[in-house]
């Protein structure tokens, strides 16, 4: 049996907890004009709670590429069955395009997750057209030899590569960012990540959900 808000009766969803009901406009309300913020009204506005999804039986990168300025960078992280962190990693790309960066990140995280001796990989990236470029072939040239690589890896063990909203993402896209602010690679080990990224891992591990508007 569904519980109920003990304000209002209704049914206790996450929706309600955090959007719908009166108790969260009126928090809502409180922090905007704190911050000086201004709510955008919900009428007409839908909206997906977005979660990271455990890989049972696999290991699970998810990785983000990021160009500022005409300046590319990517970022990623590798994480067992429970969410764990076992490696993440930066890295600074240069000159390149955004696809060329997406793509650099996902064959960076299958590299490295291999030299772990890693096998059975779920990847996850939020750009659609690097999956598709993958999955689908096509492409400009000066990609080719990098999703030959990616395919080739892909192919060795039972690996597999998804789309994830970039709400679901959050801690590949920080990697990312770090890349292009520090520009050279660098990994994390599980201990030394920085309080931020293991934040975020958290959030991702007890799966509390993030907003996306549609």
């Amino acid at each position: 049996m569904a519980s109920r808000c003990q304000y209002c009766s209704a049914i206790e969803t996450i929706q309600h907890l955090f959007i719908d009901s009166s108790i969260a406009d009126t928090v809502w309300r409180h922090f905007a004009d704190i911050f000086h913020i201004t709510l955008r009204p919900l009428e007409g506005f839908q909206y997906r709670f977005q979660t990271w999804r455990f890989s049972v039986g696999s290991y699970k990168i998810n990785t983000d590429g990021c160009v500022k300025d005409g300046v590319a960078s990517g970022g990623g992280i590798i994480r067992d069955s429970s969410g764990q962190c076992i490696r993440a990693f930066f890295s600074f790309y240069g000159d390149c395009t955004i696809l060329e960066a997406e793509l650099r990140a996902i064959l960076d995280g299958i590299i490295l997750a291999q030299r772990l001796g890693l096998s059975v990989l779920w990847v996850e990236s939020d750009s659609t057209l690097a999956i598709h470029c993958i999955i689908k072939g096509g492409g400009p040239w000066h990609i080719q030899a990098t999703l030959r690589h990616i395919r080739h890896l892909l192919a060795l063990d039972r690996n597999t590569i998804t789309h994830i909203f970039r709400e679901g993402n959050q801690v590949a896209d920080l990697l990312a960012s770090e890349g292009w602010d520090r520009r050279y690679y660098y990994e994390y080990s599980s201990q030394d990540l920085p309080r931020r990224h293991r934040s975020l891992v958290q959030i991702d591990r007890f799966g509390l959900p993030t907003v996306r508007g549609l």
